[in-house]
């Protein structure tokens, strides 16, 4: 049975996905021996294995093997190419691509502004990657769990802070996806492979709700790494009315040890109570962060009230605890 255009473009598919690009052209010029001539598709795939190999050289020929034969490269093809040329650090290239489409009729969707974003972001480019996203709202090309996500990664990464609290604020009243079942609506567009790519492949399970609390973790992380912690705490509590408990109890673990370090102790325990209101479990770790704290107070009562009731609570006084408390 002789091979056909679609028999031969799924088999140059396959290879391309499994990474023998070699095989893959062995086909192509297979094909090109029997008659067939590539198409789209066929242009697609090997595209986007050559810059995943970062054949930028072979990739750029192929494209213009394909301008040549009349086939225009579709918005997957040209997101491909715009995200190579990210992952290859031509950041400049990838920019004027991203225009070429543009005014040659083909629009960049959220994938293509996502894989944009992430490459100046990774670049150092804040104020670039948040004049993209203010160019989607202005286009109607609106942004979903993952462009949020990478550009707030991003602004906390490059002490953005505010920014990032903006998108956090700007997500909850745009696009919030606290409700949503699974991540698949989420995260439509989107394959697998550049999720995984962004680096958030783990946290977006298809068994798992969106994964809200990650975002506010890291936000949470990276204002108290900063030294601001009322917005950290501020953080902390919107997180507790929707976040599984161990997780917000790490997080006011590591709140109550900054505020004992600040000598801000009053306030320690005013976020130690509210664990306590939210069912959270307190780890050993913040009882010996409490007593320090009001040591370096001279709060010498109060500390030995709070080492008898830890006492009591059968805490052991392990001295690597105390260590790490310090």
């Amino acid at each position: 049975c002789e091979p056909n255009q679609i028999v031969y473009n799924a088999l140059i598919d396959g290879f391309c996905k499994t990474g023998e690009l070699n095989k893959a052209q062995e086909v192509l010029v297979k094909m090109s021996e029997r008659g067939y001539s590539p198409d789209e598709y066929t242009y697609g795939s090997l595209i986007n294995r050559m810059f995943k190999d970062k054949r930028l050289d072979l990739a750029l020929k192929v494209v213009s093997k394909m301008l040549e034969n009349n086939y225009a490269p579709n918005v997957i093809i040209y997101t491909d190419m715009i995200d190579g040329l990210c992952k290859t650090h031509k950041l400049e290239e990838a920019y004027k691509l991203m225009m070429m489409m543009d005014e040659k009729g083909c629009h960049p969707n959220v994938v293509t502004y996502t894989a944009m974003i992430d490459g100046l972001g990774r670049a150092g480019k804040v104020d670039k990657c948040l004049d993209l996203l203010k160019e989607m709202h202005d286009r109607s090309c609106a942004p979903n769990y993952v462009t949020y996500r990478v550009l707030i990664n991003h602004c906390c990464s490059f002490g953005f802070l505010d920014e990032a609290y903006n998108l956090l604020e700007e997500m909850k009243q745009t696009y919030w996806p606290i409700h949503m079942a699974s991540y698949q609506k989420v995260i439509g567009g989107f394959n697998q492979e550049f999720i995984a790519s962004l680096g958030l492949l783990d946290i977006l399970s298809d068994d798992k709700l969106v994964p809200v609390a990650s975002v506010y973790k890291l936000l949470v992380d990276s204002f108290l790494k900063a030294g601001r912690l009322e917005m950290a705490a501020q953080l902390c509590k919107e997180m507790s009315a929707f976040a599984s408990s161990p997780i917000v109890t790490n997080l006011y673990s590591s709140l109550i040890k900054s505020l004992c370090l600040m000598s801000k102790i009053d306030e320690g325990f005013e976020l130690f109570a509210e664990m306590i209101r939210n069912g959270g479990v307190p780890e050993p770790s913040i009882f010996f962060d409490l007593i320090l704290g009001l040591i370096k107070l001279n709060r010498w009562e109060e500390a030995l009230r709070i080492s008898h009731s830890a006492c009591l609570m059968g805490i052991n006084w392990a001295a690597e605890e105390i260590a790490q408390s310090k």
